[in-house]
């Protein structure tokens, strides 16, 4: 299988050619990902009216070329200790100061919950975005970039490590100071979580049976 980046006059292009096996299944099932004459393709146009500060940076660009290329594999096989990974985010995001929160699936696993998550997703201060571009720069796979209010969050962007995809988002909305966080103590960590009681209506408006019934059962233990 082969992963690589390349540029068209509008758009940066992500390609896959030979997936096979999981990896095929993966890409059919992901529809931001487009099946075309055997390749698959996920288009980044360059002229949107948002952040074009990544294209126009051709180290950016060449950095995620090359991590695509490495990790490219690895990302679609979606096979990742979710535990090792966490601890390795918190303990870099934690070292240099960025104030960052737990959301989505990883949550309600770290809170205890029997859920395995298939991603990780961590919101930051939207103070310290791009800082985590910095400290992440080699697991880089997709561009962080501005959205400038054209989509759900205003940041976002996309590590890979160890195997596990990993959403950066960050938004004002969702700075602490304008969010509710849960605290919990995590591995020796001090984080901030999306309450578990909004976990879980998100997991019944997405009718995800196995979810709300692990959600259910850490609930009444408590």
């Amino acid at each position: 299988m082969r992963c690589y980046c390349y540029e068209s006059e509008m758009d940066f292009i992500f390609c896959v050619e030979g997936a096979e096996g999981k990896i095929l299944e993966n890409l059919r099932a992901d529809p931001w990902w487009k099946e075309d004459g055997g390749k698959f393709l996920k288009i980044y146009p360059m002229q949107t009216g948002e952040d074009d500060s990544w294209y126009k940076n051709a180290e950016d660009k060449e950095a995620i070329k090359r991590n695509f290329a490495r990790l490219g594999r690895a990302w679609f096989e979606g096979v990742f200790n979710w535990k090792r990974v966490l601890l390795s985010l918190a303990r870099t995001l934690s070292e240099n100061g960025i104030e960052w929160y737990v959301i989505g699936s990883a949550s309600e696993a770290a809170l205890g919950v029997d859920v395995v998550p298939h991603d990780l997703d961590i919101a930051v201060h939207t103070r310290d975005f791009y800082r985590v571009k910095g400290l992440f720069s080699d697991s880089v796979i997709e561009p962080f970039v501005d959205n400038k209010g054209t989509w759900l969050v205003r940041y976002f962007g996309k590590l890979c490590v160890d195997g596990a995809s990993i959403d950066i988002v960050a938004d004002e909305k969702m700075n602490r100071e304008n969010h509710e966080y849960d605290s919990a103590s995590w591995n020796g960590f001090d984080v901030w979580i999306e309450p578990l009681r909004v976990r879980y209506q998100t997991e019944l408006q997405r009718d995800r049976v196995n979810r709300i019934k692990a959600i259910e059962a850490y609930m009444g233990k408590q």
